[in-house]
Formats: C-alpha cells, structure tokens, sequence
C-alpha cells in the first residue's frame, strides 16, 4: 500500500469512527445528563477542566514527541526512531509520577476552596476528580505507544481503539440511571476504568507491531533527545497553553459569575465541539505525519502541498456536518435533551464557528511544526489565544452573559487564523492570493450553497424531526455536489478516484476467500 493509498484509508477510516463515535458520545449525553441533572453535569465538566490545567505539559509534550519520531521516520533510520521512542517513554513516565504528586493536593484543593461548588458535592466532586487523575496518569505515560501509531500512519489501527473506548463510554451511560448508587461518582470512576482497559490493550498491540517500541535503557533520559523534546515543546506551549485557558479557563470563568448551570450548558456545547473537532481531525491526523515525514526527507514543496490539501480537505469534511448543525442546534438540543440549559444552543454556534475558522488554516499550522523553528510563530500566536481569558473575564464582568466566552474564542481564533496565513507568508514565501484561491474560496462556496440549501429548509418548515432530516439529507446532497465540482480542482478529483479504486481493489484482494 504506497503512502497516498494509506492516507486515504486512514482520513476514511478516522471519519467513519468520528461519526460513530460522536452519535455514540452525543446520544450518551442526554442519558448522563438526565441521571445526573444540570448542577452534577455541571460539576463534572469543571472538574475535567481542572484536571486538563493540570495535564498541559503532557499535551505539549505529546505534539513534540510526535513530531520528532515522525520526522526520523522521513529520515528512514529505525534505529534513531527506536531511540526517540524510549527517550519520549521515559520523560512521560516521570512526568505521569510528577502529575500524581502534584495534583492529588492541589486539586482537592483548588475544588474545596476556589470554586463555586455546592458544600454538599464537594465530597463527590473531589472523588471524580481523582478518577479523572488516574485516567490523565494513564494517558500521560502511553503517550508515546499512540505517537507511534500516528508516526508510522496506522491511524486506522489506533481508530479501532478509539471506537471500543466510545462503545464502552456509552455502555456505562446507559445504564447510570439502572445502577443503585451515586451516578457522578460511578461515572468518573467508570470512565477511568475503562481508559485503563483501552490503554492497556493499545500499549501491547504498539509492542507487538512496532519493533521501535522495544525497551533500551540506554536510550532513556538521553539528553541531546529530551533537550529537544522540551525545546520544541517549551515553545508549542503558548499555542497550547492558549487554547487550554480558552477552553477550561472560560469553562471555570463561567463557574465563578454564573455557577454549574452554566457548566453544563458550556460541557454540552463543548461536547458538541470536540466531536466536530475528532471529525476535522481524521483529514489532519492522516496528514499529519506524512507532512513531517517529507519534511524530513528534504521534500519541502511536497510538504507545503500536503499542507494546503489538509487545510481545505479538513474544511469540507466538517461542513459537511457543520452547517446543517449550526442551522438546526436550537431543534438538535430540543430532540437530543428535551430541556437543554439555558445559552447552550448559542454556545454551541459559536464555538462551532470558531472551529471551521481554525481548520480553514490547519495546514499551515501543520508546515510550521514540521519546519521545526517555531519560536516566534508559537509566541506570537500563542499570545493571541491566551488573550481569550482575559477577554471574556471583560465581557462577563460587563455582564454580557455566558454567551460572553464563545464570542471571545471566536475573536481570537479569528486573528489567531489571520496570524498563520502571514507567518507562512514570511517562512515559505507563499503569497496570501493562494490560500484565498486554494483553500478559502472552494471552501467558502461549499458552505454558502450548504447553508443556502439547509436555510430554505427552515424557513419553510416548523422545527420537528422530519425537518431535521429533511435538512440533513438535503445539506449532504449539496455538500457532495457542490464540494465534488466547486471544492476540488480537476487533480484531486482524479486522485481520490485513483487511490480510492485501488484501495478498494487491495481491500477486496485481502478478503477474498482462498479456494483450493
């Protein structure tokens, strides 16, 4: 299978599981959200908040190893591969213990004595939130197992794992309400359980197909590899950094002026978020490591075209979802939750629209780390995402409402956006005129005819259910005509035919039964 067949089994076998795996996750909320009520539900979203502030650094880390060992693959040396495996193995596993020192005391305090929780749920918010450590402590020390499946373009394989996490997710929803004690204390502790279950099961199938994964002690704490690890990752801090105090800062500003209600209206518009965000991901994720890995081999006009073809391709695959969603939110939440939370269904606009800004340049942002020298980049749109904390403290101190946080994440992904079109421009000497013409207008075209189509849809019609499939049906047949002659140039539709007719012809090879 050569590198463009696997990308493009990869993209389809990531979005197929994002699609599963958001129906599972967004119908399992109604059913957590009902066993739990608004304030627990509420609580719950804060308190993985908290546990995110703490796991930062090895969100940042995990993009820094991930990087490296996909950049000595392009390199094709399996033994510096192996090296900066087990290098990577043994900082997350120091800082997996670091974590657990650190954020038993200051969590339970931080919960007990900062946020507006009832005195009464304290007890049960501090329980969740030691589930929820154990289940960063998991994730932490097999980061570099999962880097290795994205490195080495096994997305497909490591989509598997995903999937049975999300069926077993949903299994536990259902039966909250059947079980006869506290929903949010099982709930944290069944969803710790079942990450240990699935990271086990991922850390023995990477050992067993990877034989980079073997263990060399004299690769640990090797220190030309960690100094570049944390050099790489001290800088992807300020753009990390910045989406984490966007994301569970606004979740605990939102505590702090209107309480767990209005948690659980952001938790669910968040929900919504993440699940557009895994669908987006499934283009990115299978380019990813193939536009590091050309980087690596000296290919930079290769990389930079991967580059662009990710930005638009992510684009069109969440409109296709995106803009019947924005459209039918206020009927999607009615259906989904009966009585959503009040401002949930403009959050989920809002954050929704944040979103498809960001992937419009996605790309971009994947060249820029491959490239490696992200200093400046990082620190000045780095700079522009933490400035949403600070905004929407402005807006909810003026008393605009909750709906304060998802128009200041908006702003700043709007500039941060804005801010990777001309850093690009500077490092690669790549005009403006051509992320307007390859990526902006195909991409705007397919949402304007969308969102055309889905809004004639809801003027004529009152909000039910046959409307909203009336509207999905109709958003998926515009998507798929409009984004087949108006999204992509007469070349990429020749090479989604190609490599999806042999992928097809490989994949029916395999399954044919053998006779004798």
């Amino acid at each position: 299978m050569n590198t463009y067949q696997r990308i493009v089994l990869n993209t389809v076998v990531s979005y197929l599981r994002s699609l599963l795996a958001a129906a599972l996750s967004l119908l399992s909320s109604r059913w957590v959200l009902a066993a739990l009520g608004a304030v627990d539900y509420g609580l719950f979203s804060l308190v993985a908040a908290v546990t995110m502030f703490l796991g930062l650094l090895n969100v940042v880390l995990s993009a820094s190893v991930s990087r490296h060992l996909a950049y000595a693959i392009g390199r094709g040396d399996p033994l510096e591969v192996r090296g900066w495996f087990n290098a990577a193995l043994s900082i997350h596993l120091v800082l997996a213990a670091g974590l657990a020192v650190i954020g038993i005391p200051l969590g339970s305090w931080v919960i007990g004595h900062e946020l507006n929780v009832p005195a009464d749920r304290v007890g049960a918010s501090v329980q969740v939130f030691y589930a929820s450590l154990v289940s960063l402590f998991i994730g932490v020390a097999c980061v570099p197992y999962t880097a290795m499946f994205r490195a080495k373009q096994r997305i497909a394989a490591l989509s598997v794992w995903d999937l049975l996490q999300s069926v077993l997710v949903f299994a536990l929803a259902c039966t909250l309400t059947t079980i006869p004690l506290e929903p949010l204390r099982v709930y944290g502790v069944g969803t710790a359980l079942i990450s240990l279950a699935v990271a086990v099961g991922q850390v023995a199938h990477a050992s067993r197909v990877f034989p980079e994964c073997s263990l060399s002690l004299s690769s640990w704490f090797d220190r030309r590899r960690i100094g570049e690890v944390f050099s790489f990752a001290t800088w992807s801090l300020f753009g990390i950094l910045g989406a984490m105090l966007r994301d569970q800062g606004s979740a605990i500003l939102l505590n702090l002026f209107h309480g767990p209600t209005a948690n659980a209206a952001y938790g669910i518009a968040k929900q919504v978020s993440v699940k557009s965000g895994e669908l987006g991901a499934s283009m990115v994720g299978a380019l990813s490591p193939e536009v590091t890995a050309a980087e690596g081999r000296g290919d930079r006009s290769e990389m930079l075209r991967l580059a662009v073809r990710s930005s638009k391709l992510s684009t069109l695959l969440v409109m296709l979802f995106a803009m019947p969603l924005f459209l039918e939110m206020d009927n999607i939440l009615k259906i989904w939750l009966r009585t959503p939370p009040a401002f949930t269904g403009s959050l989920c606009r809002l954050i929704l629209a944040a979103f498809v800004i960001d992937r419009l340049t996605v790309g971009y942002m994947l060249a820029v780390n491959a490239r490696g020298k992200i200093a400046a980049y990082q620190a000045t749109l780095g700079t522009i995402l933490i400035a949403t904390l600070p905004l929407a403290w402005y807006m909810l101190r003026s008393g605009l409402g909750p709906n304060s946080v998802g128009l200041a994440g908006l702003i700043t992904m709007t500039l941060c956006s804005v801010g990777r079109i001309l850093w690009v421009r500077g490092l690669f000497h790549i005009p403006v005129t051509d992320w307007v013409t390859d990526v902006f207008l195909p991409c705007g075209l397919v949402g304007l005819l969308c969102l055309a189509t889905v809004s004639v849809l809801v003027v004529l019609f009152p909000p039910t259910l046959g409307r909203l499939a009336l509207s999905c049906m109709a958003g998926f047949f515009t998507w798929v005509v409009s984004m087949w002659f108006l999204g992509l140039t007469p070349g990429e539709r020749r090479f989604v035919i190609e490599n999806l007719s042999s992928l097809f012809r490989r994949l029916k090879g395999a399954v044919r039964p053998v006779t004798t």
